[in-house]
């Protein structure tokens, strides 16, 4: 081989080696970048079985003292307040069959107290009872006897309608039915609701209860229907 050439092949061989070098390089700087990319090994989570002893016994302790509290306050005549207490025990642990019974023994001692009997004229239109309900105080209402139902006048194709919730026949309630109505201090009445033969009733609203049976304007119904009312009531 001439000197020439011999020139020539070593110049051609170190452009190859400086050529490739780059592509070496990055090639090692990608397998290191995915290797560092890897995610980070979690902890393992320690045990907890103290910690989860010791929630336990503090939601027992914290019933059982709702509990005392409870009864202090049925003794002092605050039923009411006895059952906040409970109710607020019983949202942390709902569970405790203890809890539920007391409260259930409580409301039913309220739906039984304030006991008030009224009659409700079947011919007239709605009647203050003398009561005022409370909103979200439950009362209960029981009803006994029977009425005559008298309707006169001409009625069209389209049926009773509803115009004035004063007089009229209410959408929704069976007619005939005694159903109740909440006054407010305003004067302003709320949506008349269906009692028929009784139940427990939470009020929407606070003010007067009224009552009447739920027959169109002009009726003539004749009798009366003896109401006893109890629970979240009081005068007025």
């Amino acid at each position: 081989m001439s000197r020439s050439r011999a020139l020539v092949w070593m110049l051609l061989c170190s452009t190859c080696v400086w050529a490739g070098a780059p592509l070496a390089w990055s090639q090692d700087k990608n397998k290191n970048a995915r290797k560092n990319t890897k995610a980070p090994k979690a902890k393992p989570q320690a045990n907890t079985r103290n910690l989860d002893q010791r929630a336990d016994t503090l939601v027992s302790s914290y019933v059982r003292e709702a509990g005392d509290l409870a009864d202090e306050y049925l003794d002092a005549g605050h039923p009411d307040k006895a059952l906040a207490v409970l109710q607020r025990a019983s949202a942390i642990n709902p569970d405790d069959a203890s809890l539920k019974q007391k409260m259930a023994q409580i409301q039913q001692q309220n739906l039984s107290a304030n006991e008030v009997q009224v009659d409700v004229n079947a011919g007239s239109g709605w009647e203050p009872v003398g009561v005022v309900v409370t909103e979200g105080k439950p009362f209960r209402a029981a009803v006994e006897g029977s009425y005559r139902l008298e309707v006169a006048g001409t009625v069209t194709a389209a049926g009773l309608l509803e115009k004035d919730v004063t007089t009229d026949l209410i959408n929704g309630i069976p007619t005939g039915a005694l159903m109740g109505v909440v006054v407010k201090r305003d004067n302003k009445p709320g949506k008349p609701f269906p009692i028929g033969a009784g139940g427990d009733f939470t009020p929407r609203e606070t003010g007067k209860l009224l009552l009447r049976v739920n027959a169109p304007a002009g009726h003539r119904s004749t009798g009366k229907l003896k109401v006893t009312l109890s629970g979240g009531l009081s005068a007025g």
